[in-house]
């Protein structure tokens, strides 16, 4: 079964999302996505959002630094394990690494061609910030 670690980093006063533009797979190819991938075998899911962030967006993060909010299994049986985590730095910090753009988007006006799913995705995260006590904000470090 294929899983996958699936991440989004707001801005410090919780207003953006940092999103990607994707190429591939060929089903996502022209839409926005969150950060992630597919887990690598033996790799725990946090440290696979740790990895992708780096690889897709330049930034370092730590372990801690992401709160996983949830699962999702995928009608093909795979998963997608669900992260947030805050980001406090300038959001310039981020950067695009690989062929697939990454940019901050509003979260009250997220564009009309993102996966369907990061409607109620990105709302729920948020959710959890508020309402669950978990308000930890972190420093990530860019590369």
């Amino acid at each position: 079964m294929r899983k996958y670690s699936l991440g989004f980093i707001f801005n410090f006063s919780l207003s953006h999302v940092l999103l990607i533009h994707k190429n591939e797979p060929e089903w996502q190819r022209g839409k926005i996505n969150g950060i992630g991938g597919k887990i690598e075998e033996n790799e725990l899911p946090v440290v696979c959002i740790v990895r992708e962030t780096m690889e897709e967006a330049g930034l370092k993060t730590l372990e801690k630094d992401w709160t996983n909010y949830g699962q999702i299994i995928n009608s093909d049986k795979s998963t997608s394990q669900l992260f947030y985590c805050t980001y406090k730095g300038s959001q310039s910090d981020a950067k695009t690494q690989e062929d697939e753009e990454i940019e901050w988007f509003p979260v009250d006006n997220l564009p009309k061609n993102i996966i369907s799913n990061l409607s109620w995705l990105i709302p729920l995260a948020l959710d959890k910030y508020f309402n669950h006590g978990d308000r930890k904000s972190t420093r990530l470090n860019s590369s």
